[in-house]
């Protein structure tokens, strides 16, 4: 289904097939926030982490969720959060894949999915780069959300879906962050997804939000900062 996470896919297909009531879809045709400055990363010295499963196990678990979300076995490696789906223009196909799909060349990448009450997800997925490559990364993410705040895009079925991508304020975390948000429109519903996006070392990690209401920001915060805490290592909820 276009560029989404493998679970906020699910969330749409789910509310198209229950016949979620599709009130959100005018107010989503309204223009979303503008981005605000690029966020300049700084160069990271910190070496990478380059075992896949030691930076899945620093990913957020379930319980550092909020109530009512479940985990979901992690997808096989490999398996595609988005890229590669038909767009126009193409490149905004990436928009909400996994960092490493966006950007190869990580040393290691995880990714942790969860589901949660009213067809709502949570997926997180996470890169480590040597050389200063997580810079380069955060960049390259950053500029391929300015270039794609409105897109189209061809679901499995060849049904048309319509993605608007605009800017987030959030708390800033990590050693540089940014935040957007993403509504996506297909046979009159709407998925919203709200994205964190923060570099904690040669560790960059997204965090997306996503259900047929608006998600909270300040969970979203919430989590961000979380998962920033547990990337360098501070124990704590």
């Amino acid at each position: 289904m276009g560029s989404l996470t493998a679970g906020a896919a699910a969330v749409l297909v789910s509310a198209v097939a229950v016949t979620v009531s599709a009130c959100g879809s005018e107010e989503s045709a309204a223009p979303l926030p503008s981005f605000g400055p690029v966020v300049r990363p700084p160069h990271a010295t910190a070496a990478p982490i380059t075992d896949s499963v030691v930076l899945r196990n620093d990913l957020l678990d379930v319980g550092q969720l909020p109530n009512g979300y479940a985990a979901l076995n992690d997808p096989p490696p490999g398996a595609s959060g988005g890229a590669g789906a038909r767009t126009d223009p193409p490149q905004c196909a990436k928009v909400l894949a996994p960092v490493s799909e966006q950007v190869p060349g990580a040393a290691a990448d995880a990714v942790a999915q969860f589901s949660g009450p009213d067809f709502a997800s949570v997926d997180i997925d996470a890169a480590s780069y040597a050389n200063g490559g997580a810079a380069q990364a955060f960049s390259a993410m950053q500029t391929l959300l300015r270039e794609c705040t409105t897109y189209s895009g061809k679901d499995a079925d060849d049904t048309a879906v319509e993605f608007r991508v605009g800017g987030l304020d959030q708390p800033g975390e990590g050693d540089a962050s940014t935040a957007f948000r993403v509504n996506t429109t297909s046979s009159g519903l709407t998925l919203y997804s709200a994205v964190s996006l923060a570099m904690v070392g040669s560790t960059i990690v997204q965090i997306a939000m996503s259900g047929a209401a608006e998600p909270d920001p300040q969970q979203l915060s919430a989590l961000t900062a979380a998962q920033v805490r547990k990337l360098r290592g501070v124990a704590g909820p």
